[in-house]
């Protein structure tokens, strides 16, 4: 006759479940795999992750530095606009038949002024000591002091090649943002999946293994005795 065998197949698989779980353990003691708390292949696993997040998090500095750059380029090449807008308007009035010779004189003063102004504004503007309105950076501000007051075409296409110019930076800080954006989620993910595979320090888990043997034992004391007690009541019906 079978006593209570459900009782006893939760009993025998709690065994069984404890004795992987300590074989597993011991496995890892005899192996001396553990170190600081986790085995070879996952501080393996783990140093591979932590590089890919020390590359990306150079990669998120280098892309701010970037960032940096070409945002005081933009902000130049906005100045240097503006002040195109103005010469502009200059030679438009210097080229007016009502100006007299003195008027136009004073015209060109100003068309100087300006356009020196927009010169100093492109040599100066640089970053950790590099020019950025340069061909190196793509942002080459070319032809701005050969521009005259009498010409208004050269002007128009001067205007144009900053339209470009200004394109070209705000292409470079959209592509630098988007690397930030997309390097910091990777970082995340990655940080979340590093964290995951450290397993339990050592001593957790013989502390662990302790604790299972505890409720092991008290288990399968308490179904002995429940075995013990149902088996006296049978016996005692079938007197």
């Amino acid at each position: 006759m079978k006593v209570s065998s459900s009782s006893n197949s939760q009993v025998l698989n709690l065994i069984s479940q404890n004795k992987s779980d300590t074989d597993s353990v011991l496995e890892k003691i005899a192996a001396t795999k553990e170190l600081n708390g986790t085995d070879s292949a996952s501080l393996i696993i783990s140093d591979a992750l932590t590089s890919q997040i020390s590359s990306l998090t150079q990669s998120v500095q280098n892309a701010n530095e970037t960032v940096s750059m070409y945002q005081i380029a933009d902000s130049s090449l906005q100045a240097i606009q503006a002040g195109t807008d103005q010469l502009n308007e200059l030679s438009v009035r210097y080229n007016s038949a009502s100006l007299n010779s003195d008027q136009k004189a004073m015209v060109q003063e100003e068309f100087d002024a300006i356009s020196q102004s927009m010169q100093d504004i492109a040599s100066q503007t640089t970053y950790n000591g590099q020019n950025l309105l340069s061909s190196n950076y793509g942002l080459d501000v070319t032809g701005l002091s050969e521009l005259s007051v009498e010409d208004q075409e050269g002007i128009a296409n001067f205007r144009e090649n900053l339209s470009s110019l200004t394109q070209t930076a705000s292409d470079q800080i959209n592509a630098a943002s988007s690397s930030i954006t997309n390097s910091l989620t990777t970082i995340t993910n990655l940080s979340s999946a590093n964290s995951q595979i450290a397993e339990t320090p050592l001593d957790q888990k013989i502390t662990q293994m302790k604790s299972d043997d505890i409720k092991l034992t008290s288990s399968v004391l308490a179904q002995v005795h429940q075995n013990s007690m149902m088996q006296q009541s049978i016996s005692a019906l079938l007197v």
